[in-house]
């Protein structure tokens, strides 16, 4: 049997009175919750009954009139106020209201306590509670079963014929399907859903009502890496209360578990295969199909290098880029993060969102065939080394080339062996590190302190070395012209050997600051 409010109001010693919205007074009670919340609705799945205390009930029309505007649209099926020396009256405007929608407005003497009205409710509602309790046991048997038989689709469906609604797990930030097993929810519920979490700067409350046309829904958060929502939808009778989707929220959080590990499984076979196309061994006649078949067409794909970001949101990059619908192949080598992605502006800030806005991301030209990976890899890198000093740190190769000699490997050569051939020499021959360390000082704006912090060095040591470095080049290191050249051999250094170090953390390129070696 259901319990509905009049049976609440019948119950003499709780002492009831009807206020306002007796045509409510039919509906049923799932549960009586006490909240002094603007939004309590945000914690309610619906059905519920808000017991409110009265100092806490605004005393005016507008806010009285939203507070049962808005537990009335999401699913409430009446108030308790309980009476105080501080409760407001309720304003005509907010009695007019309640009468029109038939929201039920009740008030409890202050001698009589809410729990007593939760003991009622509870008390008159012990068949559902069985119901609850027998739904919530054959929730976590059709996961256990999932977890054996590898079956989330079949789970999914059978979840929602148990709470007689429609069931899809969803990424909260962008609305497209999380869990493969799930299916898309109508794109108005996804608007929905997409807005009302950017509105909350993507926070998620204990139950999210969403309305897209004449449909509502439910969304709960989901415990999982990427932000998550289980939607519930196209309800049959009532919607599931909060504690079922609670349990259904773990339940999905469980099934995602499962999907991850297969990811994983993919992105290691994915580096793999982008470890062989920066080596050069992805030349074959296969290499495009093998590539086209994970979504990556090479003349529509570029490779990008990734500095500087966060390593912690980086392990779960590969499955926030397969919520995207953006393929992808991840390769971590050293200090920098390698991906091939297609070439445009939406993969590569899909990629910004996750490594963070302080990483440093280089952009080579068009793969346009497998063979010409390693030389992707050096653009790449080279225009991730040029990122460091632009505003927004992001560098595509094709426009951060300073001079055309880089644009072709055998003319960058010819630099490097011209103005840096015999530091380069002198290093081989003396296990040293003079062309480091003029590198290092000109990304330090020829700070000696600053080169001396970033290379682990006493300064005179820097300054002995600097001093060398003029000697065995016989260039002079404060004439503009020379360090023009220095720059540009070591950045044509980079382009030739882009792993010959990790990039080391610089303020900025040479020249934009004071230096203050004196």
């Amino acid at each position: 049997m259901t319990y509905r409010l009049t049976d609440l109001v019948d119950t003499p010693h709780l002492r009831l009175t009807v206020r306002a919205g007796a045509r409510g007074l039919d509906r049923p009670v799932s549960w009586a919750q006490t909240s002094d919340l603007e939004e309590p609705w945000s914690w309610l799945a619906g059905g519920e009954l808000l017991m409110k205390n009265g100092r806490t009930l605004p005393d005016s029309a507008p806010g009285q009139t939203a507070l049962i505007r808005g537990l009335d649209a999401n699913g409430m099926c009446g108030i308790v106020i309980g009476l105080d020396a501080a409760t407001p009256d309720l304003t005509p405007s907010a009695v007019t209201l309640a009468d029109d929608l038939g929201f039920a407005v009740l008030l409890v003497p202050y001698s009589v306590g809410f729990a007593a009205i939760g003991r009622a409710v509870a008390g008159g509602a012990e068949n559902d509670d069985g119901r609850r309790i027998a739904v919530t046991e054959r929730v976590y048997q059709v996961i256990r079963q999932s977890v054996s038989h590898a079956g989330a689709g079949n789970a999914l469906r059978q979840l929602g014929r148990e709470v007689a609604c429609r069931l899809a797990v969803l990424d909260a930030a962008t609305g497209e399907v999380a869990l493969d097993a799930s299916d898309p929810v109508p794109d108005g519920l996804r608007r929905a859903l997409t807005e009302e979490v950017a509105a909350r700067r993507g926070a998620v409350p204990g139950v999210l009502h969403l309305l897209a046309g004449d449909e509502g829904a439910l969304a709960v958060e989901v415990p999982d890496e990427e932000p998550t929502v289980l939607v519930a939808h196209g309800f049959r009778a009532s919607p599931p209360d909060v504690v079922q989707l609670q349990h259904l929220a773990s339940a999905m959080a469980v099934l995602l578990a499962q999907q991850n590990v297969r990811r994983e499984h993919d992105r290691r076979i994915g580096a793999e295969m982008l470890a062989s196309l920066c080596d050069g061994r992805l030349t074959g006649g296969e290499s495009v199909r093998i590539l086209t078949d994970r979504g990556l067409r090479p003349a529509d794909c570029a490779l990008v290098a990734v500095s500087g970001g966060s390593q912690a949101a980086e392990r779960h990059l590969h499955v926030s880029l397969g919520r995207r619908q953006v393929p992808h192949l991840l390769l971590r080598r050293g200090a920098v993060l390698y991906a091939l992605v297609s070439a445009g502006d939406a993969p590569l800030a899909a990629l910004r969102h996750r490594v963070g806005a302080n990483a440093a991301i280089g952009v080579s030209d068009l793969v346009g065939h497998p063979r010409r990976g390693p030389a992707a890899v050096r653009e790449a890198t080279w225009a991730m080394r040029a990122a460091e000093t632009t505003a927004d740190r992001t560098a595509r190769y094709g426009d951060v080339t300073m001079l055309s000699v880089l644009r072709d490997t055998e003319e960058a050569q010819v630099v490097v062996d011209r103005v840096l051939g015999a530091l380069v020499a002198y290093d081989a021959a003396h296990s040293g590190e003079m062309v480091a360390t003029l590198d290092a000082y000109l990304r330090c704006e020829r700070s000696w302190v600053r080169t001396a912090s970033a290379m682990g060095l006493h300064r005179q040591t820097v300054v002995y070395r600097i001093q060398r470095v003029e000697e065995i080049t016989g260039r002079r290191i404060a004439d503009t012209a020379t360090i023009a050249e220095f720059w540009l051999a070591l950045r044509a250094r980079d382009l030739l050997s882009p792993a010959v170090s990790a990039p080391m953390s610089f303020p900025s390129a040479p020249g934009q600051h004071r230096h203050d070696h004196h």
